[in-house]
């Protein structure tokens, strides 16, 4: 599984022609809004875009209506709506987000986690000889040497007569 903490959107999003004929509808900007709920809920059950409850408890429309705060006739007709656009399947009884990883790009998260991963490993292990073949050795109790400069501290010395003499 993958825990991803964004959700993206293609810009061409507008243009796409699902996404037109949703926006025609009537409500149509309720039908994006909860299309985007549906994403974000998907992406939060963390089911390569199935909408679950835990782990296999398949989300009903009731569900949904609780969610978004609508009312239990008008989520049946958006999903239906879905449906109908093959935007939405029904897969092992629960509804799944159709192509979710081709539009989460969850290969390329993953790939990307992967090469970090074997990056971060290398850099260790390059630390880790560097440190090895290192000619210098650690001692306990070496102290650090402060270097002085004279030019820069006040030194102070006393004449035979009594008076104090400062050199800078």
């Amino acid at each position: 599984m993958y825990n991803l903490q964004w959700l993206k959107l293609e810009i061409k999003i507008f243009s796409n022609r699902k996404m037109q004929v949703l926006l025609k509808e009537q409500d149509g900007d309720t039908y994006f809004r909860v299309w985007v709920q549906l994403i974000t809920i998907a992406m939060e059950c963390n089911s390569e875009g199935k909408l679950v409850i835990g782990k296999n408890t398949p989300m009903t429309i009731e569900n949904f209506s609780k969610i978004m705060g609508k009312s239990k006739k008008k989520m049946e007709k958006i999903i239906k709506k879905f449906q109908e656009l093959n935007m939405l399947i029904i897969e092992e009884g629960a509804y799944k987000i159709k192509n979710w990883s081709k539009y989460q790009s969850v290969e390329t998260s993953e790939k990307y986690q992967e090469q970090n991963r074997i990056r971060q490993q290398r850099y260790r292990e390059k630390l880790k000889s560097e440190k090895e073949k290192s000619n210098v050795t650690i001692t306990e109790n070496n102290e650090v040497e402060n270097n002085t400069q004279e030019k820069n501290t006040r030194k102070e010395n006393e004449n035979n007569n009594g008076f104090r003499e400062y050199k800078i």
